[in-house]
């Protein structure tokens, strides 16, 4: 039986944002413990943050980029290096409708035969950020990391990948994230 980890995902700047989205408060607790919960049961939790300002929740493992300033790609390759999990499901710390029932979901569907699986919006768009990510993925990471190829829809054209539509029993809220003092202000009037 495959053993499945958990990422969060809180290395980014947080430029737009103005202050460090994971430090937000939202619903009376910081955004990164809400996102936290969702990798509880995991076989192991992984934090991804280069700023000794992020808090490591309690039952995370922090790490921190190998390849710095590289985005979301140098923290899950940098996770990915460190794990004996065979794949971690990734969750962004911006995102306040991430849910336990979507790291179920997407921890579901690794296959040993894939590097990737990622779900797909409702227009048809892969968010890459909800995903589920094996090992073996790690020599295409590195070799973008490396030539500082950084979108990762580029580096998905390179792996063996497989793209989901939502199931109908999950919140479609769940791909929205808080970038900036305007999203967050949306997202507190709803």
């Amino acid at each position: 039986m495959a053993k499945i980890g958990f990422l969060l995902l809180s290395g980014g700047k947080s430029k737009r944002m103005g202050s460090h989205k994971a430090l937000i408060q939202v619903d009376g607790e910081r955004l990164l413990d809400t996102v936290a919960r969702a990798g509880e049961g995991f076989a192991e939790r992984i934090l991804s943050a280069n700023d000794p300002a992020i808090p490591t929740p309690e039952g995370f493992v922090r790490c921190e980029d190998v390849y710095p300033g590289c985005g979301p790609m140098a923290g899950i390759h940098a996770a990915l290096a460190m794990t004996d999990c065979d794949a971690l499901v990734v969750a962004p710390c911006d995102a306040p409708y991430y849910s336990r029932d979507l790291a179920e979901y997407l921890a579901a569907q690794y296959e040993p035969e894939l590097d990737a699986v990622v779900l797909m919006d409702d227009e048809g768009r892969a968010q890459p950020l909800s995903g589920i990510y094996a090992r073996s993925c790690l020599p295409v990471l590195e070799a973008h990391l490396k030539t500082n190829r950084l979108k990762i829809m580029w580096m998905l054209e390179d792996m063996r990948m497989k793209k989901l539509k939502l199931p109908e029993h999950l919140n479609c809220c769940v791909f929205e994230n808080l970038n900036t003092p305007d999203d967050l202000k949306a997202y507190q009037i709803k």
